[in-house]
């Protein structure tokens, strides 16, 4: 149960593809001020009981004198839930406003008695990445990874991942992808599944791009394509939904509610900011 709650809300995000090998992204799919939401639920039995919720913030910021997005995630079990396992999790990270490529990394992790800060500095005139991890009251530990090959965090992923242009994939397809794990650089890839509808309660139709991400085995994970994403078909690539079979159970993940949207234009959204009320 460590990781259930924030990581699987994070792991919408999952893709990192062929186009990441180029310099740059034209970003059309969100700005500064952007603002999501995300519940989470887990099946207990026969039941789906609201466990937790992610928030995701796009700021304008600096990295080193370079313009840069600053991207921050907070992800924090529910009152209710805290009982069972308490969540207090801040991971932000700092990226290229041209490129969306990684400078830094920083993910602190309160889970239960669980606590750690996993720190990342990319380094692309080397190809590495430097690494600092402290687990508990552990020594910290310091590490160089070979990047020759651009890899990222769970965070930058998801919004270079948002620009990319999907048509260009087939059914079934497999998308490879690169991405950094627990001080490790994975090989992984996404399954592109089509377009396939999620209906709201409230009658509304989102047309979503659908996906399975491999998975890394793990405590979380029995490994392989246990997970289904769906992203909205339209101009802000906004998640929707996530399901998963986890070791225990089962997992979802909705968005809740959504601000300062970059798009109303060939857009699911009317709006820049409102909810979402999922079936």
């Amino acid at each position: 149960m460590k990781y259930l709650l924030f990581s699987i809300l994070l792991f919408f995000f999952l893709g990192q593809l062929k186009a990441q090998e180029n310099s740059s992204v034209e970003n059309f799919a969100f700005q500064s001020g952007e603002k999501l939401t995300f519940r989470g639920y887990y099946n207990w039995g026969f039941l789906w009981v609201a466990a937790g919720e992610v928030k995701l913030e796009v700021k304008n910021e600096s990295y080193s004198g370079k313009p840069a997005y600053k991207i921050e995630a907070l992800g924090r079990s529910l009152k209710a839930f805290d009982w069972f396992f308490k969540l207090r999790d801040t991971i932000s990270c700092y990226v290229d406003t041209t490129s969306l490529k990684p400078y830094y990394f920083d993910r602190n992790t309160n889970e239960g008695d669980y606590i750690a800060r996993h720190q990342y500095w990319f380094d692309y005139e080397k190809h590495e990445i430097y690494s600092k991890i402290q687990k508990r009251q552990k020594p910290v530990k310091r590490d160089t990874l070979e990047n020759k090959h651009i890899s990222s965090d769970i965070v930058s992923i998801a919004y270079y991942t948002r620009n990319l242009d999907f048509s260009k994939y087939k059914k079934n397809e497999k998308i490879p992808l690169r991405m950094l794990i627990d001080n490790e650089v994975h090989n992984l890839y996404i399954r592109y599944k089509g377009i396939e509808d999620v209906k709201l309660k409230s009658g509304e139709v989102y047309e979503c791009l659908k996906f399975s991400p491999m998975l890394v085995k793990g405590h979380l994970f029995q490994g392989g394509e246990d997970m289904t994403i769906w992203v909205s078909n339209d101009m802000n690539r906004v998640p929707i939904m996530v399901e998963a079979k986890v070791l225990i159970g089962s997992v979802k993940g909705l968005l809740q509610s959504y601000e300062g949207l970059r798009s109303t234009r060939n857009s699911h959204f009317k709006n820049r900011s409102g909810k979402v009320d999922v079936d």
